[in-house]
């Protein structure tokens, strides 16, 4: 996504960017739901790609539950949410095939000359290498190998479930409103985001949901270890759960409010994410730079990770239009990027011990 973000705005200013990506097909969702903030329609509107009211749904209160479901207390607030896999296919479909180069891998970085190695073997020098490889970005190992993510002691337990497999009574207890109930060390929340292919019409949507669940003495290396026996150590996508952990924490939804308990058990794939926060001393080095998850991970409660990249690549476009070299577009950029990223995460930190009464 932030590799996108960067293509699209960095063409639209007059450059001429190729996009390595190392999927060799069609991505599928990262993760189902995303808050739809302001920059990221906005960056719909002004680069022309799609009007953001196409994909996105919205709610218009914010209702916090009691553990037997009645209502504790409703705040009047408007949200705006999309979907992974809606957002992708349109920020994809404006940028140009023949610069979209998919199945290739990055495999070293030169950031001195501004080299990218490709597959090991092919060498490509440009102006610039953007690195927007998510957070497990393997530039980022290289230019910083000392630099660690640090897990934050909790999950956050993730599903999607069709409108149309849902109860009446579940459907309506969500539509329009953005719910969440928080108990003894967990919080979960849910919302209604577009259909696979950006549908928003009743009916058509989907239920986002996404529950932070504290490990107590759970064995971390027993919920990330996959299907295949293989451990891993940021999350288990979907579908590949296995049964006595997925069971587990259905059974675990019985401590939730009844519209919660239902929405878990109408999962057909629940997914797992170890919640960790991540931060680098700097965003440039040479004529390379990180982008997005790349650099920065804040936890998930600032709803700010998509928004992030957006961010990020904009101000990119924006420096070196404005400034007189590269270096020195890059240097404004990385002041002022880096400086909002440590701060994100950092909110990000409080959010969560608070949220979930970490010490």
């Amino acid at each position: 996504m932030g590799g996108l973000f960067t293509g699209i705005a960095l063409a639209r200013s007059g450059h001429d960017p190729t996009i390595y990506e190392r999927s060799a097909g069609a991505l599928e969702s990262r993760g189902g739901g995303i808050v739809a903030q302001q920059n990221i329609r906005q960056f719909l509107s002004d680069h022309d790609i799609v009007d953001p009211a196409a994909i996105t749904t919205r709610s218009h209160e914010r209702r916090f539950l009691t553990e037997s479901g009645d209502v504790e207390r409703a705040v009047s607030e408007t949200m705006v949410f999309t979907s992974w896999d809606a957002l992708y296919r349109q920020l994809r479909d404006a940028f140009p095939d023949e610069q979209y180069r998919t199945g290739t891998t990055v495999t070293a970085v030169s950031p001195e000359t501004a080299t990218a190695t490709i597959d090991a073997e092919t060498e490509r020098t440009a102006d610039l290498v953007v690195a927007a490889e998510g957070g497990q970005s393997t530039t980022r190992a290289q230019l910083y190998p000392d630099v660690e993510p640090a897990f934050a002691s909790y999950v956050a337990w993730r599903g999607v479930v069709d409108e149309a497999a849902l109860p009446a009574a579940c459907v309506e207890a969500f539509d329009g409103t953005f719910i969440f109930y928080q108990g003894a060390d967990q919080l979960i929340l849910a919302y209604f985001i577009p259909g696979p292919d950006g549908e928003t019409e009743p009916g058509s949507r989907r239920l986002n949901w996404v529950w932070y669940d504290t490990l107590d003495d759970r064995d971390r290396r027993a919920i990330f270890t996959d299907t295949s026996d293989t451990e891993r150590r940021f999350s288990v996508s979907p579908g590949r759960l296995r049964d006595p952990v997925r069971q587990r924490q259905c059974d675990r939804a019985a401590t939730l409010p009844p519209v919660f308990e239902t929405l878990v058990g109408e999962t057909p794939d629940l997914f797992v994410q170890a919640i960790y926060d991540l931060t680098v001393p700097a965003m440039v080095a040479g004529r390379a730079c990180l982008l997005g998850d790349g650099a920065f991970v804040a936890r998930p409660h600032t709803a700010a990770g998509t928004a992030k990249a957006a961010g990020d690549a904009t101000a990119l476009a924006d420096a070196l239009a404005n400034r007189g070299s590269v270096d020195d577009a890059l240097a404004t950029w990385d002041h002022t990027r880096t400086e909002y990223g440590t701060t994100l995460v950092a909110r990000g930190k409080q959010m969560g011990d608070v949220r979930l009464n970490l010490n």
